[in-house]
C-alpha cells in the first residue's frame, strides 16, 4: 500500500493527476470509486457556492499500522506500458498482475529487475489520458499506412542509441523485435505525429473499454510530469462564523456610540491613561471587550476623513464574506468562533517620524488571525490547457452531491490599504498604461479563463499591486517568522467599487494553512503585533529596491512565461507557486516601489526612508 499526505489527494495527486512513488507511476480515480470512505467536512459556505450537498476528506490511515488498499483512496498504474532498464523490453502491464504491496518486475530478466513506466503519454483537450501507442509508433517509420503490416504480437524493445545527435530524443527508440523496424523518439510531441500516435482513446485509464466515446480531438504526446498534463479547478474558503459580522453587531455597536461617554473618545490620544480608562469602563458596562471599541473609534476617526470602510456581503460572495469579517471587530469574546479569532491591532501608535507616518498613511487596517481553518474542495480537472467549457468533473459527470475536500487550521495577519489614497493612484494615466497592456497580455494567454477567475473580468491596478505586495511580504516573512515560505500561503481582496454599490476592497492575507502542527506555531501572528509589521513592510519595500538582476530586471517590461510579469524574478520578487494564487504570474515590484517615470504606490515611503538614511548617515563622525 503507497501512502500520500492527505491534503496531497486535493493537490497535486488530486483526481485525474499522476502520481510518481519511488519508481512506480499511478493516476487518480474519480470519486464514484471512492464509495463511502472519507469523513464529512463542514463548510456550508462553499458547499452552497459549488451547488453540491457536502464535502468529503480521504480517509487517514496511521502511517506505520498496516490497512488494505480498500481503506484508502483508489489509485491506478499508469502507464500501463513499461520497460526493463537492464534487457530495455517494453511490457504492457495488465490489472491481472497486480499483486498486493509489489513493483512490477522483468519477466525476462534473472534478477527481477523492476520495471519503469514510460514517460510519454497521451493527453487531449476534452480531458482524455491513455498510453501511447507504442506497437504503432514502432511501425510507423515505414512510407506506408502504420496501421498495416504491423506485427501481431507486442514485442518491443526500448533502446538508447549511443554516438548519435547531443542526448537528446533522438538517441531513443522503440524498436520491433519481430520485424526489427522502430522509430526514434524525435518529433513525437510535434502535430506531424499525429498519424502515427493514432486516436484519442476517448476515456481515462481507469475506465473500462466500453465506458469510452469517440473523440474527435487530435491527441498530443507529452512528458507525465509536464505542466499542461493535470490543471486542477480548486476553491476554497476561509471559514468566518457569519456571513454578515457587521449586522450581527450594528445594535450593540449604535448601543455604545449613543453612550455620553462615546464622543469624548474620539478627541483624546489613543496612548492616554484617560482613553484606556475610559474604554475599559464602557467595556465591562456594555458586555464587550475593549478592542471592540477602539476598532469603533478608529473606523470613526476614519470615516471622519474620508476613509472609513463599508462592510457588506451577498450571500454566496466567499471573498466579500471574509473581507466583510476580517474588517468588522468583534463585539465581545464570545461572539468570537473557535476557527476563526481575530484582533484589530493597526500599526501601532509609538512609532513617529517621517517614514513611519507616511506608511500609516497608506495603510487602513491590521488585524491579525490567532485562529483560521480553511477549507479547500477539488471540483475537477483540464488538460492541454485551462477552459472552462471543458471542466472534466471529479465524479466524470455520474451526478455525485459531493466534492473531494481538505480543511487545515493555521494563522494569518491581514492588511488593508487606506481606499482613499489607493483609488487617486489608480487614476494616474502610467497606471493604467501599464496595467492595461499586462490585462492585453493575459487576453492572448491560453491560461487566460484561469487568471479572471482571480482578477475579475479585468486586470486593475489594485490587484496588480496587492498581488506584489503579498509576495515581498511573504519572502520577508519566511526570515522572520520561522515558517518556511512554502508554508505560507496569500489571498488577494482586490475587487472595485462595484456598478451594484457593492463595496470596494483592497487587502492581503497572509496565512498559513497546512494539516500538521506548522500551520499553528503563533509565529506569523507574533509578527503582525505593534511594532513588528511596520518594520516587516518597511523592510519587504526595502528588498523590492533592489536585485541582483538589476538594472535588467527592474527595467524590464515582459518576463515569465508569455510576458505575464514585469518587474519581477526569482532574486526578488518570485516564491512558492503553492503559495501564489496565481502560479508565479501578474508581478511587478515597480508598482511598489516606483521608478524615475512611474509612481509607484509606496513610492513616498521609499523615499522618506532613504532620506531618513541619509541623514542618519551624515550626523555620524
Amino acid at each position: 500500500m503507497r501512502k500520500i499526505r492527505q491534503s496531497q489527494t486535493l493537490v497535486p495527486f488530486g483526481v485525474g493527476a499522476i502520481f510518481d512513488f519511488r519508481g512506480e507511476s499511478f493516476v487518480a480515480c474519480d470519486t464514484w470509486r471512492w464509495q463511502n470512505r472519507g469523513y464529512a467536512i463542514r463548510s456550508p459556505r462553499l458547499s452552497a457556492a459549488l451547488n453540491v450537498d457536502s464535502l468529503r476528506a480521504a480517509p487517514i490511515t496511521e502511517s506505520r499500522r498496516w490497512a488494505p488498499p480498500s481503506a484508502g483512496v483508489p489509485y491506478l498504474r499508469f502507464p500501463t506500458w513499461m520497460f526493463c532498464q537492464k534487457c530495455r523490453n517494453m511490457v504492457r502491464w495488465k490489472r491481472a498482475q497486480e499483486q498486493e504491496g509489489k513493483v512490477p518486475l522483468c519477466p525476462s530478466c534473472d534478477g527481477k529487475k523492476q520495471l519503469v513506466p514510460m514517460r510519454w503519454i497521451l493527453i487531449c483537450e476534452d480531458g482524455h489520458l491513455g498510453d501511447v501507442d507504442w506497437k504503432r509508433w514502432a511501425h510507423s517509420s515505414a512510407p506506408t499506412d502504420p496501421t498495416k503490416g504491423r506485427c501481431e504480437q507486442d514485442r518491443l524493445v526500448f533502446k538508447t542509441l549511443s554516438g548519435k545527435g547531443a542526448g537528446g530524443l533522438e538517441t531513443l527508440r522503440v524498436e520491433c523485435r519481430t520485424c526489427t523496424r522502430g522509430r526514434d523518439l524525435m518529433g513525437i510531441g510535434s502535430p506531424e505525429a499525429a498519424k502515427a500516435l493514432g486516436p484519442c482513446p476517448g476515456r481515462q485509464p481507469w475506465q473500462r473499454l466500453e465506458d469510452a466515446h469517440d473523440c474527435e480531438r487530435v491527441p498530443i504526446a507529452v512528458q507525465r510530469g509536464a505542466s499542461n498534463v493535470y490543471f486542477p479547478t480548486v476553491h476554497s474558503s476561509i471559514e468566518v462564523p457569519d456571513t454578515s459580522l457587521a449586522a450581527a453587531g450594528e445594535e450593540k455597536a449604535l448601543e455604545i456610540k449613543n453612550s455620553i461617554w462615546y464622543l469624548p473618545l474620539l478627541s483624546v490620544n489613543e496612548d492616554s491613561e484617560q482613553f484606556s480608562f475610559i474604554v475599559q469602563t464602557m467595556a465591562t458596562g456594555h458586555g464587550v471587550t475593549a478592542e471592540f471599541i477602539r476598532a469603533l473609534v478608529r473606523d470613526e476617526k476614519a470615516q471622519e476623513a474620508g476613509r472609513g470602510t463599508a462592510v457588506s456581503a451577498q450571500p454566496g460572495d466567499l471573498l466579500g464574506e471574509e473581507w466583510a469579517a476580517f474588517v468588522t471587530p468583534f463585539a465581545s469574546e464570545e461572539d468570537q468562533d473557535e476557527d476563526f479569532r481575530t484582533r484589530h491591532l493597526g500599526l501601532g501608535a509609538g512609532d513617529t517620524g517621517p517614514v513611519f507616518d507616511s506608511l500609516a498613511d497608506r495603510i487602513d487596517k491590521v488585524v491579525v488571525a490567532d485562529r483560521l481553518r480553511e477549507v479547500r474542495a477539488l471540483q475537477g480537472f483540464h488538460r492541454v490547457k485551462p477552459d472552462p467549457k471543458k471542466l472534466v468533473r471529479v465524479d466524470l459527470g455520474k451526478g455525485l452531491r459531493w466534492l473531494p475536500a481538505v480543511e487545515a487550521r493555521g494563522e494569518g495577519i491581514f492588511v488593508s490599504l487606506e481606499e482613499q489614497r489607493l483609488a487617486v493612484w489608480e487614476e494616474h494615466p502610467e497606471v493604467g498604461k501599464r496595467v492595461e497592456e499586462l490585462d492585453r497580455r493575459i487576453a492572448r494567454s491560453f491560461m487566460a479563463a484561469r487568471f479572471r477567475d482571480k482578477t475579475g473580468p479585468r486586470l486593475t491596478p489594485r490587484y496588480l499591486l496587492l498581488h506584489s505586495l503579498a509576495h515581498q511580504l511573504i519572502r520577508r516573512l519566511a526570515f522572520e517568522s520561522g515558517y518556511a515560505a512554502a508554508s505560507l500561503r496569500e489571498r488577494i481582496y482586490a475587487r472595485p467599487a462595484a456598478e451594484d454599490g457593492a463595496p470596494p476592497q483592497a487587502g492581503i492575507l497572509i496565512y498559513t494553512a497546512a494539516g500538521d502542527s506548522e500551520g499553528t506555531l503563533g509565529g506569523l501572528v507574533r509578527q503582525g503585533e505593534p511594532p513588528r509589521l511596520a518594520r516587516t513592510m518597511l523592510e519587504a519595500l526595502q528588498d523590492a529596491t533592489w536585485c541582483s538582476a538589476d538594472p535588467l530586471c527592474g527595467e524590464s517590461i515582459a518576463t515569465s512565461f508569455n510576458s505575464l510579469n514585469y518587474a519581477a524574478c526569482h532574486a526578488c520578487s518570485l516564491i512558492s507557486e503553492t503559495s501564489c494564487e496565481c502560479g508565479n504570474f501578474l508581478l511587478d515590484r515597480i508598482v511598489l516601489i516606483g521608478s524615475d517615470d512611474f509612481p509607484g504606490f509606496f513610492k513616498p515611503v521609499v523615499d522618506a526612508a532613504f532620506e531618513a538614511a541619509s541623514s542618519d548617515a551624515s550626523e555620524q563622525p
